[in-house]
């Protein structure tokens, strides 16, 4: 009957690895090969009919600083002027090949990715240690095991091996929609990117457009980070080292080492998955704080 615990909680590692695979998978999918490419389709389409927006803001803009610097057109220097014609053909060419300067910073992302994967050996979450299943062996050999049966010591760690695995089938749900979303998030920025690049027009303005293509490469390099997060999570989890090493020192019955050893790895693996859910969750944050935005 103990085996049965174990395969309980041998069925959420299963799951957790089947969650790391699918999200490694979107984590090195392009936003232009994603979902067939539709999607991508459809945002390079509206980026284009909102440039004519973005022209329209960036003469505004551009208005806007000239007026508020110049006061006396005799007083316009040549080099006055060729810093405002210059800052304007650079603006409209960021609007004009925008999506090409988001994708280049799309490939800087992917590429990194691929340097971290390279480099990461196994993705997949450790299994079960060899401690835990030896001291399965010793309590099902026991003979007072034997003869009072499983009953009262099986069910309140199926109840506990239970809670443990729903736990972390919501973690798994958790960080895979997590790095799903991030599609959604590079999508909508791509598709109003002209607005943002257009206050490049003034200087008074470009503080905006140079927060925008930050919070756009942060978002790019998200699924850097939740890559080195899972990867550094598994090979913690892959230690064999458990939270409370002091736990089963003194241990005088099967039964006590038993226990002891069953919570202390349901206990690591549970609160080690939370922990990698809350790093997924907060990896947008995480990489802002590094890049400054």
């Amino acid at each position: 009957m103990e085996q049965g615990v174990v395969n309980l909680i041998q069925a959420a590692i299963d799951f957790l690895n089947n969650c790391f695979a699918d999200m490694r998978v979107h984590l090195q999918t392009t936003p232009d090969s994603f979902a067939g490419g539709a999607p991508w389709s459809a945002v390079t389409a509206i980026n284009s009919a909102i440039q004519g927006v973005g022209y329209g803001l960036l003469v505004l803009f551009f208005l806007m600083s000239f007026f508020k610097t110049t006061s006396n057109f005799k007083e316009i220097s040549l080099q006055q002027c060729i810093g405002w014609i210059v800052r304007f053909i650079l603006a409209k060419v960021l609007i004009d090949y925008g999506i090409q300067i988001l994708n280049f910073f799309i490939s800087i992302a992917m590429g990194v990715n691929s340097e971290i994967f390279a480099n990461a050996g196994s993705f997949e979450f450790a299994q079960m240690p060899q401690e835990v299943l030896d001291v399965v062996a010793q309590m099902e050999g026991a003979a007072w095991y034997e003869r009072i049966g499983s009953f009262f010591q099986t069910i309140p760690m199926y109840i506990v091996g239970g809670l443990g695995m729903l736990v972390i089938w919501v973690c798994g749900v958790i960080m895979i929609v997590t790095v799903y979303l991030r599609f959604f998030k590079l999508f909508i920025m791509s598709a109003i990117a002209p607005l943002p690049l257009a206050t490049f027009g003034s200087s008074e303005t470009s503080g905006t457009g140079k927060h925008f293509l930050k919070a756009y490469a942060a978002v790019c390099l998200e699924i850097c980070v939740v890559a080195l997060a899972i990867i550094i999570f598994n090979a913690v989890a892959g230690s064999g080292s458990f939270i409370f090493p002091s736990w089963g020192d003194n241990n005088s019955s099967i039964n006590a080492e038993f226990w002891d050893t069953m919570m202390n790895y349901l206990f690591k693996i549970v609160l080690q998955t939370v922990l990698l859910t809350v790093t997924v969750t907060s990896s947008s944050k995480i990489i802002k704080e590094v890049i400054g935005v």
